[in-house]
């Protein structure tokens, strides 16, 4: 059966999905976004429900159109990582309750995938650490690419791969 065309509500892809898969992975983005926003000192911003959603149903409808392209069962963690933070970047679902002055706020949604990615990243071999100013030039590229950069699934993949690739250099 044709999953791309196949889902004709959000309560299908949902029941596909499974209702506590779903429900457990909205709590996890949520929590994700209030924990950034609380620990970057975000008070005048919160997390849009409804848009989170949405970013989780484009998320799980792209990666059914990938399992049933390529005819498979599992996603690499990667790819999955990859293909959240694009709709984040899409989305946007960090929001503000009233306009900001500070011109770094505009791009609340970049900081937050930026954030999210270099947590992936370092999941890695905790024994290899890199120098703080080669990081430092890593997040300054990567927040230039997500601010001003066309972003997509499969550059942020490629990203992630290549850090990690990175980090087993020595």
């Amino acid at each position: 059966m044709n999953k791309s065309n196949y889902f004709e509500s959000y309560e299908e892809l949902v029941h596909e999905v499974g209702d506590d898969k779903f429900r457990e992975r909205v709590d996890v983005m949520l929590t994700s976004a209030n924990d950034f926003l609380k620990e970057y000192g975000y008070n005048n911003a919160y997390c849009n429900y409804r848009i989170m959603l949405q970013v989780l149903f484009d998320y799980y409808i792209d990666i059914y159109r990938l399992k049933e392209f390529h005819e498979i069962e599992k996603t690499k963690k990667e790819k999955i990582f990859a293909y959240l933070c694009g709709w984040i970047i899409r989305r946007k679902p960090l929001q503000f309750y009233e306009n900001n002055p500070k011109d770094s706020d505009i791009f609340i949604n970049e900081r937050f995938v930026a954030t999210l990615l270099l947590n992936e990243c370092m999941l890695g071999d905790k024994s290899k650490t890199l120098p703080e100013s080669n990081l430092a030039d890593f997040v300054n590229m990567l927040l230039y690419y997500l601010k001003y950069r066309e972003c997509n699934p499969q550059v942020l993949e490629l990203l992630i791969e290549a850090f990690k690739l990175g980090t087993l250099i020595e």
